[in-house]
């Protein structure tokens, strides 16, 4: 197992400040709603172990900070379903996890999909999540949501063969084809259409497909995954290894095997600020598409970018699911420690079920979560 200390980068030192500001003023109402319903329908011990720590409502109010508190609900609505998607296909077989993706993506396409479904999970996306969502987003950006989440579900099932194919430890890896892969397995495009929603930019099919515009996108999601690989690193490689991180995808590399964990992480960090210099690059690059309007809001699309990758790596910094760093010091110097003692969210997971086993004459009913396992 590896251990020592690792400086990671400040990349929050090389972003620019967030457009839409800070943090959404709602972010106490919505975490307070939020939690009272997480703890109502996943069941308290479940919330506790795999939801709380994951901090979602933090999350949505740094990326999301002009949205409403009823976007903000609906958000958080989306965000359990697709945070539930990842936990209920993250360990299974790929047979399963088509199983599983097929009925979400129903659910969520058809508003009659999950009404005979016997999962109760399912149950609460048809019955509350999904009108919830339907309720907050625009009907113009409806079925651009729809059309993200399907590569969304698409793409989950790959991870699951991917999983598959690394049993084998000398699959070959390749940075590149990595870093196109993990562009649609982070799964925040449908977020990038919850955020054009919250921003009222009715941005067209045809612009959103423009050369220049595909790329800036690209390489937000690039700034985002890459950031999210960085800070999760030592959550992942306590539950698996880290087997779906770049960090490790790069020491796989034929180009790159050579490389410690710290030459690593600062490989990673120059793709980084490569992704942030293209997305500058793009902007600059953007000609009118002959709308004053339209051009104002692709602008400000640009901005809803910059909002998602900064927001994310400030909620990345402090988050408990990732646990990155021990202390406010570390946090501050940016310093990562592994050590042997460190406490996957795999482990955890086996300690919820041994509590729960103990405690289970006192629960009133299975989690939502259990029925699916």
């Amino acid at each position: 197992m590896l251990t020592g200390v690792y400086q990671l980068p400040d990349l929050l030192a090389i972003l620019p400040k967030k457009p839409g500001g800070g943090i959404s003023p709602h972010f106490k109402e919505a975490e307070t709603g939020y939690n009272a319903w997480v703890n109502k329908k996943l069941g308290w011990l479940f919330a506790i172990v795999c939801v709380y720590n994951a901090e979602m409502p933090l999350l949505a109010a740094l990326t999301w900070p002009l949205a409403s508190c009823q976007e903000l609900s609906a958000i958080l609505g989306y965000m359990t379903s697709s945070f539930m998607l990842e936990e209920l296909t993250d360990r299974c077989s790929s047979t399963k996890a088509i199983d599983i993706s097929q009925l979400w993506i129903k659910t969520l396409r058809d508003s009659d999909g999950g009404k005979t479904s016997h999962h109760p999970f399912i149950k609460t996306m048809h019955r509350e999540l999904v009108p919830t969502m339907k309720a907050a987003v625009d009907p113009f950006h409806w079925p651009q949501f729809i059309a993200a989440n399907e590569q969304f579900a698409k793409n989950t099932v790959q991870e699951a063969l991917d999983r598959e194919a690394h049993v084998n430890e000398d699959a070959p890896c390749n940075i590149q084809s990595y870093m196109v892969m993990r562009r649609e397995t982070i799964g925040t495009r449908p977020c990038f259409v919850l955020m054009r929603s919250t921003r009222r930019l009715y941005i067209p099919d045809h612009v959103l497909a423009h050369p220049v515009m595909e790329e800036m996108e690209d390489v937000a999601l690039d700034m985002v995954y890459i950031a999210n690989d960085i800070y999760s690193y030592k959550k992942e490689y306590g539950d698996n290894g880290a087997l779906n991180n770049l960090l490790t995808v790069i020491q796989k590399d034929p180009t790159a095997d050579h490389l410690n964990l710290q030459e690593r992480i600062d490989y990673a960090t120059k793709l980084f600020k490569a992704a942030l210099d293209r997305f500058h690059a793009c902007r600059n690059k953007l000609s009118s598409f002959g709308d004053v309007d339209l051009d104002r809001q692709v602008s400000s699309y640009a901005d809803g970018l910059v909002d998602w990758a900064v927001g994310n790596i400030e909620w990345s910094v402090v988050n408990h699911r990732y646990n990155t760093f021990i202390n406010e010091t570390d946090r501050k110097n940016n310093i990562m420690k592994l050590n042997s003692r460190h406490l996957s969210s795999q482990q955890l997971l086996i300690l919820f079920f041994i509590v729960s086993s103990i405690l289970f004459k006192y629960l009133p009913a299975r989690s939502l979560y259990s029925v699916w396992i």
